[in-house]
């Protein structure tokens, strides 16, 4: 046996001073009496006892003694050498993805395993240790290793179930990295069962959740399987995406899809809102394992928030209402930009095919001339169709077949039916655009004065379709005669033009596809907000600071401190910022505050994030995982508390018999 405290024995002196007045005797007190007679007669009955007749009774004197003896020990905190060998390194694993939101265990999955997790926390024996990892999207360490319990029961208290979905093999992982090589190291897992791998066996539980082979890793690294859930069945939105018409500069397509992830047959309703207003009701019967899904095609100049919900679920074999236990997923936004209005001067020598291009987009407000004008607007894009113009205007132009030298480039001679070899698909600008097949008889040989981003080159190595950096605005110059070969026939021209007007325009009024819940986003920041403190904030209302630049030691130590109750926001560059995980259902928004109050606040984004997850809304249980639980996973015997506590029970209890012996006359 090892002491805590060995110095505290000292109190074990206060022993001597106990027997010391113990048998001390009394002296009694001299009084004058007006006789003595009835004096004689009592020390007759009761002659008065020595010093050594005292010890006779030592009963009271041996229970003091004892008194004592246990609140030394138990100031000395004695530990036995079993006990410290058997201490264990115990890790709860915390299922927090959406489909522990399910409300068919009462109050929900997460709230019900959280309770279990902390009603456990109280049969931690001597020296175990206990250390909580959150599963969730992307696993953390919310508390490391720790005896103590009051820390790890708020810990638990302070979890909350996100809408990212489950994620158990890198969690399990962190979790083997936590326990090391500890002889008696244990993981405890509380979840629902709803993961993507095969439901396990009980002696295969870590290897299939962790997504190896037995032999891999071993079976026994989760020694406890806690199970929340049922078999219970669930509808909902599953796929849920807006686009641009490729077609209708106004219209947008609608992507939805709805999963019956049930046994029964379900009938609802699917509603679109934007703005509030109704865009589209959908009545669905969905089979069992049925997934619906369709394209829709609607038009918009305003945009706004655009919604989508599941409505009146019933069961259509009974016609009852059908309990869907899991509203995260009934519901899914996207957000609509508005579209703008853009001035377009177009300067030809005219071209049919080129006018009626831009006449064609609503979005355009054209103006055509056959000459250069004696001062160009500056809030047009200018459009330069076979001009002789040895300096360029400033802003934004797009020079189509140029024939002269210019200041961004020197003039060479024709390239004869150049074939497209290079393409930048990631461009913006080349988005659904192919040139491979088009037939071009002539281009321009061109020498640019800087090194230009090609987006569309010959097999000679000459560029055909390039932007050119320059510092008084942006420039696009296709090297292309369009009034020859078949280039305006094609649908790549229009959408060639389309993508062209949203690069010039900075993307005004294009969307971003909405988020799966997990995701991270990378946003542009507009260069009127570099210099101002930017805001991420939740679906919630919780907020917190972008960064821009790239943080310090300090400040990367405390955002990672942060990282438990807020999302991680990282600086990539000063015109992006990358934010995220993002793991709630809804809108967030990154918005510039107000700079030293001169400036109003401005919202920077809105980004829309749904569940939107197959494996999530299937949140039936599996019915082999719902006996693989089993109570009270850490309860090792009556033997839980150090040996100190027992000390002070004792102590406590000898006390109030001595009280009660006392009262009771009968130690004298």
């Amino acid at each position: 046996m090892n002491f805590a405290v060995p110095t505290a024995f000292a109190w074990a002196l206060l022993a001597a001073p106990i027997i010391v007045f113990y048998i001390l005797k009394v002296r009694l007190r001299r009084a004058p009496t007006s006789t003595s007679l009835f004096w004689n007669q009592v020390y007759d009955e009761k002659p008065p006892r020595s010093i050594w007749e005292t010890l006779k009774h030592l009963l009271s004197l041996l229970a003091q003694l004892a008194l004592l003896m246990l609140l030394v020990t138990a100031l000395a905190d004695p530990i036995f050498r079993w006990q410290q060998n058997a201490a264990q390194r115990i890790v709860f694993v915390i299922d927090n993805s959406a489909s522990m939101r399910a409300t068919d265990v009462l109050p929900s999955r997460f709230e019900a395993a959280r309770a279990a997790a902390i009603a456990a926390c109280d049969s931690l024996r001597l020296g175990d240790q206990l250390a909580i990892v959150v599963a969730g999207d992307r696993p953390r360490v919310a508390v490391g290793m720790s005896d103590h319990i009051p820390t790890l029961k708020r810990v638990l208290a302070d979890l909350q179930a996100s809408d990212a979905p489950t994620n158990l093999r890198p969690a399990i992982d962190l979790a083997q990295r936590v326990l090391g090589d500890h002889p008696h190291g244990r993981t405890v897992l509380f979840t629902d069962g709803c993961y993507e791998a095969k439901p396990p066996a009980s002696g295969e539980v870590s290897a299939s959740l962790a997504g190896a082979t037995t032999a891999e890793r071993e079976p026994e690294s989760i020694e406890e399987l806690r199970i929340f859930g049922a078999e219970s069945g669930n509808v909902g939105i599953t796929q849920f995406q807006v686009r641009r018409s490729l077609v209708d500069p106004l219209g947008y397509e609608i992507l939805t899809g709805v999963r019956n992830a049930s046994g029964r047959t379900v009938e609802c309703r699917l509603e679109l809102e934007l703005n509030g207003a109704p865009v589209d009701v959908l009545p669905l019967n969905l089979e069992p394992e049925e997934t619906w899904s369709r394209a829709l095609q609607k038009t918009s100049l305003d945009g706004g928030r655009l919604s989508a919900r599941i409505v009146d679920l019933k069961a259509a074999d009974a016609g009852a209402p059908f309990i869907d236990p899991l509203p995260t997923d009934d519901a899914a936004q996207a957000v609509l930009p508005a579209r703008e209005i853009q001035n377009v001067l177009l300067v030809t020598p005219g071209n049919l095919f080129l006018q009626k291009v831009f006449e064609a987009n609503p979005l355009v407000n054209l103006e055509v001339v056959n000459a250069p004008p004696s001062a160009w607007p500056e809030d047009s894009l200018i459009v330069l169709h076979r001009q002789e113009l040895a300096e360029l205007p400033r802003g934004s132009v797009w020079v189509i077949d140029p024939r002269v030298d210019s200041d961004a480039w020197t003039a060479g001679g024709d390239l004869e039916n150049p074939i497209i070899t290079e393409q930048d698909e990631a461009s913006p600008l080349m988005r659904h655009v192919k040139l491979d097949n088009v037939l071009m008889p002539k281009a321009r040989k061109l020498t640019f004065a800087a090194k230009p981003h090609v987006l569309a080159g010959a097999v000679s190595g000459d560029p055909v379709y390039a932007e050119v950096p320059r510092d008084i605005g942006r420039l696009l110059v296709l090297t292309v005669d369009i009034e020859e070969g078949d280039l305006t026939f094609r649908t790549a021209f229009p959408i060639m033009v389309t993508n062209a007007l949203g690069w010039f325009s900075g993307e005004a009024g294009e969307l971003t596809p909405a988020l799966t819940t997990g995701s991270v986003a990378r946003i542009p920041i507009p260069d009127e907000s570099r210099d101002r403190s930017l805001t991420l904030t939740s679906p919630d209302g919780e907020s917190t600071p972008v960064l821009l630049a790239a943080p310090s030691a300090a400040v990367t130590a405390e955002a990672a401190a942060q990282t438990t109750v807020v999302p991680e926001v990282d600086a990539v560059d000063e015109q992006h910022a990358s934010i995220g995980p993002l793991e709630r259902v809804g809108i967030w928004k990154v918005t510039a505050e107000s700079g030293g109050g001169v400036l109003p606040s401005a919202t920077i984004a809105e980004l829309a994030c749904n569940l939107a997850n197959p494996r999530e809304t299937d949140i039936r249980t599996p019915a082999e995982l719902l006996t693989a639980t089993t109570t009270d996973p850490l309860r090792a015997g009556w033997f839980t508390r150090p040996v100190w506590f027992y000390c002070a029970i004792a102590a406590l209890l000898l006390a109030f018999i001595e009280w009660c012996l006392y009262q009771r006359r009968i130690i004298r």
